[in-house]
């Protein structure tokens, strides 16, 4: 398959290692409003590809089956939407939208163009963090869930130009870790952004709590900021639930307790297993080549709807927002 890589940041490195490696896809194409940013890349990896400033100028030239999404997140809506009406298949960053309503939109063009809308969910199945999910899975909610996400940016690139980078491409992460823990429908989120400008122009902490129907909540915390609150990137995640606990500390310790306190800890084995990335990536191609299940970005609307909601609290200074339903989407999604 033909690919055209959209977006040639920080990111595009790590898609362009795994892509080239599968020998059924090609990149002829890298687009970057930057002509330096397109011409690293194309020189870092030995690419034979066409460099242009935008995707609608490939695809009057050139002939392509897939598009690769890598655009700020800003930009994410109107790429895969010019590139799924073109009738080419999207593989794309996270989120999928920054909108539920242009969410909605992206699932309906794919369905429409009958092609493939996969989004990168890289945290959520991280193999620690899925672990740390089949700990807890047997045992009966409500949950009481903590995760805390400290990232530190030498170069943050876009994220100096957006107004809540800490929820809009950090907290989405997490949105997508929950959603795979806690099974209830989410009801309410509220959210509070804010800028810590002193440590530099992307830098931002971001407080969330979603509840969720069965009475379950989530407590999210997370930003970027220095050295000093960096965690790993997946979080350091805690639960309790009537007669047990979990803890795991985004890396190795993974420690599962039935409620005798810290004396009763046990530690659970974690598996070796390919990076949450690479794992995704690998999955996304499946989806192109072999064309089953079908992925239209339906399973995804689940943590735009959360991000949505989170938005809409935010500006609305922390208050709770219920969360759109995505009913119609479910039984496609599971």
């Amino acid at each position: 398959m033909r690919a055209v890589i959209v977006g040639c940041g920080a990111i595009a490195s790590r898609w362009v290692r795994i892509l080239s490696a599968d020998p059924r896809i090609t990149i002829v194409a890298v687009v970057d409003p930057d002509p330096a940013a397109a011409e690293r890349l194309t020189a870092r990896f030995d690419l034979g590809a066409v460099r242009a400033p935008t995707l609608l100028q490939v695809l009057t030239a050139h002939p392509v089956d897939v598009v690769v999404n890598l655009t700020p997140p800003e930009a994410h809506a109107e790429t895969t939407l010019l590139a799924l009406d073109a009738g080419l298949h999207v593989l794309t960053e996270k989120p999928l939208a920054t909108s539920f309503a242009d969410a909605v939109r992206l699932v309906h063009a794919a369905r429409r163009a009958g092609r493939v809308l996969a989004v990168m969910q890289n945290r959520g199945s991280d193999p620690g963090f899925l672990a740390f999910r089949d700990a807890v899975r047997p045992h009966s909610g409500p949950y009481a869930v903590a995760a805390e996400v400290f990232v530190a940016l030498p170069s943050p690139g876009f994220r100096t130009r957006q107004a809540r980078p800490a929820t809009v491409d950090l907290a989405v992460h997490a949105f997508d870790q929950v959603r795979n823990l806690v099974a209830a429908p989410p009801a309410h989120v509220a959210c509070r952004e804010e800028p810590l400008g002193f440590l530099g122009e992307h830098c931002a902490v971001t407080t969330i709590t979603v509840t969720f129907t069965d009475g379950s909540t989530f407590t999210y915390r997370g930003g970027y900021a220095g050295p000093g609150l960096r965690t790993p990137a997946t979080g350091a995640w805690r639960l309790d639930a009537p007669g047990f606990a979990a803890r795991w500390d985004g890396a190795a310790t993974l420690e599962t307790t039935d409620g005798a306190g810290d004396a009763g800890m046990r530690a659970v084995s974690l598996p070796d297993a390919v990076p949450g990335y690479q794992g995704c990536i690998t999955e996304m191609l499946r989806a192109l080549h072999e064309g089953a299940p079908a992925v239209d970005g339906s399973g995804n609307l689940g943590s735009i709807a959360l991000l949505d909601a989170a938005l809409a609290s935010a500006d609305d200074g922390g208050q709770p927002v219920p969360v759109p339903p995505t009913l119609e989407f479910d039984d496609a999604s599971r």
